[in-house]
């Protein structure tokens, strides 16, 4: 080995993987960590693959939209394996058998052994337990699971073809029993009874039909035998030559013999492949089924972080057998949600992208004010559902525009040298108002003025009617509650949403992640504090409906720490066959039962309730005023509320971090004793 030679290499594969992944980060928002685990894990393969026994597998698990397959596929680019990526599409027509061996048989030919690049797509699919749990047997998948364990494998029945073979032998064997002769592979009798057997194989109008020769065995299927059989001849032309030698018996004879060298198995060699497996496994990612576009897009990316490992693996046991987990290793790389931030870069990324596109083929510059920009965001993100939602919304904005702008240059003579894009804020309609301004040496010569039909604009406008003061009131009960009992300020309070199920909501979350005994029933009186409040400020008998699900979060939370937490008289947990969901109700009858002293504690948090909403009666009435005025109030508003109207309530004790609140110091201070 020329060592010298072999450190340049070294230098150059180090140099190409840095650059990767600079422009990865450059190309893909929000998953700087990805992008560096990824580079991380394929270190070794990408240097030393000839040190390689088995593949490299690296499990990439995320939500729809958020750009897994785009980004393994530019990385094979960026490391130059675009001829040497291979995908499979799991979830494509139930992961068809002929397209996973088509795709085999492409690496067969062109990588076999070497180092090679493949994508499992869509992995959830492949699934080999159903959601009753019973075993799915799937033939097209077996290869792929092969793959994921030695990666070498034999492929039988490699090429769907062989039937096609099959049936070919037998119609010649037809042919010659009803008088067809052959000499030196040419038909020199019986030429209309060979075509007329032949209806699906005819060769192609080539050059022995213009010397007046039929061949015994086409050209076109000459083709067809010698992907079969490649593996016995150089070229198609040493078959072609072979089969010029026989008559019709010997033709025949040595098809049967080739016939059955096309079913032996061939040995595929994945060991120095990179096996990217991904997947969407919405389970693992809390709220993933909540649709709500107001929900906090930097909570979900909070939320997504603490996903681990040992989740996804849960997650997998659903669809698969625990030998097949670990086939998949322990590289799981998780996406994280997008928060607000990275929306915000994504919506500049695709406007960059038009911007350019449209530069370079009407040289003229597009610009975009920051108004643009959060129109796009707001009627674009969907925090749960990634990217797809906002790219649509960037095209009905700004592109189905793009004809309108080039028309109103180009017809009316315009010299422009660019068109800018801002929303009119002071237009207060069903529609945003767009404002295009034609500028040719930074003088606006014209303006197109465009209205944009709000989506989830128009739903997120305050109503200032009953409905809106009800939630306002609502919510506040349960915003003040949190503060005062939970010592929890709340994120946001919406008394108006774009969430089709939801007329509000608080969003609170506790900065400990336990329940203790002692706060059992605070947390019940927070759950019916909108219902209290109704109480107090509208009266008995105006309380609305709106406190079911309320109601139902509060019975399961007292059944669940009174039934499977210990927490209650009775410490078994029977009678129940669905252990892993506390029933609502339990069927006892004892005077100190389960749903007894569910309804006490509910009772003495609902008084709890009264009295403290009874003695914040003022900032419930100041804060619901407000949120019947305006959509929402975020926490410094809330804050701000708290400061000035909140009685016998210390802001400070407010808990921002609940790491270390009790359990640990109180342990350390006995062991110090």
């Amino acid at each position: 080995m020329d060592i010298s030679k072999y450190r340049q290499q070294l230098f150059k594969q180090k140099e190409i993987l840095e650059n990767t992944s600079r422009q990865l980060k450059s190309e893909f928002i929000g998953i700087d960590t990805v992008i560096d685990q990824i580079t991380d894990a394929i270190n070794s393969w990408f240097f030393f693959p000839e040190m390689q026994e088995r593949p490299v597998i690296i499990n990439l698990w995320g939500l729809t939209g958020t750009g897994k397959t785009s980004l393994v596929k530019r990385l094979s680019e960026l490391l130059g394996f675009s001829d040497r990526y291979f995908r499979f599409d799991l979830g494509e027509s139930g992961n068809s058998y002929y397209g996973i061996q088509d795709t085999f048989k492409d690496i067969y030919e062109s990588s076999n052994g070497d180092p090679f690049i493949i994508g499992l797509d869509e992995f959830q699919h492949a699934r080999t337990i159903n959601e009753d749990n019973e075993e799915v047997n799937k033939a097209s998948s077996r290869a792929v699971w092969d793959l994921l364990d030695t990666g070498k494998f034999d492929m039988i029945d490699f090429e769907y073809n062989t039937s096609w073979f099959n049936r070919l032998i037998k119609s010649l064997d037809l042919a010659l029993n009803r008088g067809v002769e052959v000499e030196h592979g040419i038909i020199v009798n019986g030429k209309a009874i060979y075509n007329e057997i032949m209806t699906t194989t005819n060769q192609d109008e080539d050059e022995s039909e213009v010397l007046n020769k039929t061949y015994f065995i086409s050209d076109q299927n000459v083709n067809t035998i010698f992907d079969l059989v490649d593996f016995m001849f150089v070229t198609k032309s040493d078959l072609r030559e072979k089969l010029n030698e026989m008559d019709g018996e010997e033709t025949l004879a040595y098809l049967i013999y080739l016939f059955k060298k096309s079913l032996r198995p061939k040995n595929i060699d994945c060991t120095r492949a990179l096996v990217f497996v991904m997947g969407n496994l919405d389970e693992v990612y809390s709220m993933t089924r909540n649709f709500n576009p107001d929900m906090s897009a930097n909570e979900f990316h909070y939320e997504s972080t603490r996903i681990t490992v040992t989740q996804v693996k849960e997650a997998l046991l659903t669809r698969f057998r625990s030998e097949q987990i670990a086939r998949l290793g322990n590289t799981h790389i998780i996406y994280p949600a997008f928060n607000e931030d990275n929306f915000y870069n994504i919506i500049r990324l695709e406007l960059e992208k038009v911007r350019r596109k449209v530069q370079d083929t009407y040289q003229l510059n597009l610009t975009f004010d920051k108004c643009t920009e959060s129109l796009i965001y707001e009627e674009g993100v969907f925090p749960t559902q990634g990217t797809r939602p906002l790219f649509t919304t960037i095209h009905q904005i700004v592109n189905t525009r793009l004809g309108k702008i080039l028309n109103e240059i180009y017809l009316n003579g315009f010299l422009v040298d660019s068109v800018h894009f801002s929303v009119d804020e002071t237009a207060q309609t069903d529609h945003a108002t767009l404002l295009i301004d034609f500028i040719n040496n930074r003088k606006i010569i014209h303006r197109l003025t465009d209205k944009y039909a709000l989506v989830l604009g128009k739903l997120r406008k305050p109503r200032h009617d009953d409905e809106q003061a009800i939630v306002a009131v609502h919510e506040s009960g349960h915003a003040i509650l949190s503060t005062i009992l939970m010592k929890t300020l709340p994120n946001v309070v919406f008394s108006v949403t774009a969430d089709s199920s939801s007329d509000g909501f608080v969003f609170a979350r506790p900065e400990w992640n336990y329940i203790s005994r002692k706060e059992i029933i605070n947390r019940l009186a927070v759950l019916l504090g909108g219902l209290v409040a109704e109480r107090i400020i509208f009266g008995e008998e105006n309380v609305t409906i709106g406190s079911s699900t309320d109601i139902n979060r509060a019975t399961q939370l007292a059944i669940k720490v009174l039934y499977t937490c210990g927490m209650g008289n009775t410490r078994a947990y029977y009678g129940n066959q669905h252990t892993d969901r506390p029933p609502g109700f339990i069927l006892d009858n004892h005077s100190d039962g389960i749903n007894k002293q569910a309804e006490e504690l509910i009772f003495k948090a609902e008084e709890l309730a009264q009295q403290t909403l009874e003695k914040q009666k003022t900032l419930l009435i100041r804060m619901a005023d407000y949120l019947s005025d305006n959509r929402s109030a975020d926490k410094n508003k809330i804050r701000e509320f708290v400061e000035k109207h909140a009685v016998d309530f210390d802001l400070s004790t407010v808990v921002e971090n609940g790491e270390n609140v009790f359990y640990r110091q109180h342990l350390k201070k006995l062991a110090g004793e």
